[in-house]
């Protein structure tokens, strides 16, 4: 398994020493297969989600070997609230003891067909899918392992039609303070969720690159956390055919052999494949690196850093703190 991530070990039998894994959107469609191979690969998870009764059932649905190993965490992403007292909860529970070893941030809102907003007034795909998942991950990077974490968050080709417009990002009605009129549509606004999805993944690699970077080299040297995103479609034919051939082995028992879906097998392959798979920043398609379109590419870098700083804005101007430093040091 010299293969597997550095924090996986299969045959660890404490259960405090278990690497973590805190899972957004555990509670169904490819979330449940997801947290069934983190289980599998002897990982303790943190499930979040907004109904803890799906939660439980989902939990429930699995072998009753992996029940164990997971902990339902109440969170819902599309109140700012509750992202911190989730995050407090998280960090005083696993992080007090443990480091939090992979992050996998796979919660969506999908589509609504009328506008509809978060808690906090912000318009709900963009809010859930990306600002929900920028401050949960801000929170929670302290305590993410700097050794070999992983941060994976579930994109979309969906972001092809996605465009970001930085005067009017809500989809505000032109009467509100934005001075721009945007007409929305929902599958223009999802796509600019899942746009921003990969370009956070994208900007966070960038941060994290940049630690020490101005003054102290061993910092940067020492901080070895690699971002990731994915599409996380199925293509009906063999799966298997386009993964490298080493991983065959621990993809067939970990996924395969379960039967657990091909939709969520990228988001195990990111979670539990060796760093040295990433450089950090990359999108992935059926377990393989893919090239996204061109907004997301940001082969500039600007629009990345663009949205990085409009949303750690956006959840200030909420009213909350976020760390001053990425690493909260």
């Amino acid at each position: 398994s010299n293969r597997l991530a550095s924090y996986i070990n299969l045959n660890n039998d404490d259960a405090e020493a278990r690497p973590v894994a805190v899972v957004t959107g555990g509670s169904s469609g490819i979330g449940i297969p997801t947290i069934e191979a983190l289980a599998l690969a002897n990982m303790r998870v943190v499930l979040c989600a907004r109904n803890l009764d799906a939660a439980k059932e989902a939990v429930n649905s699995l072998p009753p070997s992996l029940r164990g190993n997971i902990r339902i965490q109440k969170l819902d992403l599309s109140d700012m609230s509750s992202i911190q007292s989730a995050a407090e909860e998280i960090l005083s529970t696993e992080g007090a003891s443990n480091e939090i070893d992979v992050l996998l941030n796979n919660a969506g809102v999908m589509a609504p067909p009328n506008r509809e907003v978060t808690a906090q007034g912000l318009e709900l795909q963009f809010g859930t899918n990306h600002v929900g998942h920028h401050m949960l991950t801000r929170l929670l990077l302290p305590r993410i392992n700097t050794k070999g974490g992983r941060i994976v968050t579930v994109a979309s080709t969906a972001h092809a039609f996605g465009q970001l417009d930085f005067q009017n990002l809500n989809y505000d009605p032109p009467s509100s303070s934005s001075s721009v009129e945007r007409q929305y549509g929902a599958w223009g606004a999802y796509g600019q969720s899942k746009l921003a999805n990969i370009l956070f993944s994208k900007g966070l690699s960038d941060e994290l690159n940049n630690i020490g970077a101005d003054d102290n080299q061993d910092e940067a040297a020492a901080v070895d956390i690699k971002c990731v995103s994915l599409h996380p479609g199925v293509i009906g034919t063999n799966l298997w055919r386009f993964t490298p051939k080493w991983t065959k082995p621990f993809l067939n028992a970990i996924v395969a052999d379960r039967n657990i879906e091909q939709g969520a097998a990228t988001n195990a392959y990111c979670c539990l494949v060796d760093g040295g798979a990433f450089e950090g920043g990359e999108y992935l398609m059926n377990c393989a690196i893919a090239e996204p379109k061109e907004f997301g590419k940001d082969n500039l870098g600007t629009l990345r850093k663009k949205l990085w700083v409009a949303t750690e804005r956006l959840i200030e101007e909420k009213g909350f703190e976020l760390p001053k430093t990425i690493l909260g040091k």
